[in-house]
């Protein structure tokens, strides 16, 4: 059914806009929109540059205090005092050690050196039987302090003594350095027998005669060395070639007209026919043959 308009009330025609005109609108409005967020954006950077450069935050700024690496890197910090730097006291030098020295005692066994006079103190080393100390003189509660290394350190006091210890056959090292008495024996003897007369100068000083090379027997190849000694020392001095016979290459030995070898050692001493004197029948001295050049030392 079709209305029929009402006087007074027309409808006004919608007029629009050519096509290239609406197309040149629609490019203006972006390209404005881009430029005002190119420019927004320019801002922020530029805002956040200013900031940055402006003042550190707090946590770089106490990160920056508290790294030590940046420290050390920088060189800027002041350097930090070790609280036990600090505390700790001065070492002395080796003349203010020296001073410190009033006498040396003996290690009696195997010693322990100590930090402090305690047992409950950390063992710094160790001192082997036989070895000297050197005291400051002063004690604490069965302690003695010794320097060690030129710093005063502590050991008990039942492990030293004036009196040097007699060392077992296996105690000790063994010498293999040129005997101080001189090397004129060395002269014309095999490597082993230069080894057992080097051992035995350093381990006993109380011998003062030796018999090297000579025109008779093993004597006159080398492999043999008179020990002038007598009585116990003399079984010691066995004991010690006995306990020591690889390393120094013995073969056999000869005292008190008795002889030990190597190869019939479950055997022990075995007795010897009389060959007359107290020299012959080796009562003054003990005679040892080496293998030649079998020693481990």
């Amino acid at each position: 059914m079709t209305q029929t308009p009402k006087p007074g009330h027309r409808r006004k025609p919608v007029v629009r806009d050519p096509w290239y005109v609406r197309a040149r609108r629609h490019g203006a409005i972006a390209t404005g929109v881009a430029s005002v967020g190119v420019a927004a954006v320019a801002a922020l950077s530029t805002s956040s540059v200013t900031l940055a450069d402006a003042a550190p935050t707090a946590d770089a700024s106490l990160a920056a205090q508290g790294d030590i690496v940046t420290e050390s890197l920088g060189g800027t910090a002041p350097a930090r005092a070790s609280r036990s730097s600090a505390e700790r006291p001065p070492l002395p030098s080796a003349a203010e050690a020296d001073a410190l020295v009033k006498g040396s005692l003996y290690a009696q066994k195997t010693v322990p050196v100590r930090a402090d006079a305690s047992d409950d103190s950390p063992v710094l080393a160790t001192v082997a039987k036989g070895k000297t100390l050197q005291v400051t003189g002063e004690t604490r509660g069965g302690w003695t302090q010794v320097m060690h290394n030129d710093l005063p350190r502590w050991v008990s006091s039942e492990l030293v003594a004036e009196e040097e210890p007699k060392l077992g056959p296996t105690e000790g090292a063994i010498s293999t350095a040129a005997c101080l008495r001189g090397s004129g024996v060395e002269s014309g003897l095999q490597p082993d027998t230069v080894r057992v007369y080097r051992a035995v100068c350093a381990r006993f000083p109380e011998v003062t005669s030796y018999g090297g090379l000579a025109g008779r027997g093993e004597h006159a190849t080398g492999h043999s060395l008179d020990i002038m000694i007598g009585g116990e020392y003399g079984w010691d001095l066995a004991a010690f070639l006995q306990a020591n016979r690889t390393q120094l290459g013995v073969d056999y030995l000869i005292y008190k007209q008795r002889i030990w070898s190597v190869d019939r050692g479950g055997e022990g001493w075995r007795g010897m026919s009389d060959r007359g004197g107290v020299t012959a029948n080796h009562y003054d001295h003990v005679h040892v043959t080496t293998v030649g050049s079998a020693g481990t030392l």
